[in-house]
This record gives structure tokens, sequence and C-alpha cells, in this order.
């Protein structure tokens, strides 16, 4: 596939800016705020809930990235000055 050189140098320039973005938070949801668990637990003695927490609150801040990204690459697209494809040939 030949695309034309500015237009994709800036479709490459922001498709690596939206990847590195999701995986910044990506690496936060998955290592930072587990690193934080113990500090979530209650008092000494009680039910360990902190890690519980943490895992479930990343589960649920994966879900969210996962449709943040779809659409945030979606609205992108279509603003896109790129060739669109459908069914392996390109609309003009």
């Amino acid at each position: 596939m030949n695309m034309q050189g500015s237009g994709a140098a800036s479709h490459w320039d922001r498709s690596k800016s939206l990847l590195f973005t999701t995986l910044a938070i990506w690496f936060v949801f998955s290592f930072v705020v587990h690193w934080f668990g113990e500090q979530l637990n209650g008092a000494t003695g009680s039910f360990p809930g902190g890690y519980f927490m943490a895992g479930q609150g990343s589960q649920i801040a994966f879900v969210i990235l996962i449709f943040w990204f779809v659409q945030s690459k979606t609205i992108w697209m279509k603003n896109s000055t790129l060739p669109k494809i459908r069914g392996g040939r390109h609309e003009t």
C-alpha cells in the first residue's frame, strides 16, 4: 500500500501519540495502582481488601480504556486525509 508522504507521516504521528497515551494509562493501572494496595487496606488484622479493590478497579479501567481507544481512533480516522479502504479497494 502506497500512502502519500505527509498524510502518512501525520497519520503515524497521531497513531504513535494515541498508542503511547494508551500504554501510559495501561502502565498506571497495571503496576502503579497495585504498588499502593497495602495503603488501601483497613486496620491491622482486617481483610486485605486493598489488592482486591485495586485489581477490580484495574479491570474496570481496562474496559473503559478499550472503549476510549476505539472511540478516539474512530473519530480521528473519520477526519483523516488518507484514502478509505473498503472491500480491499481504495476509495477516492
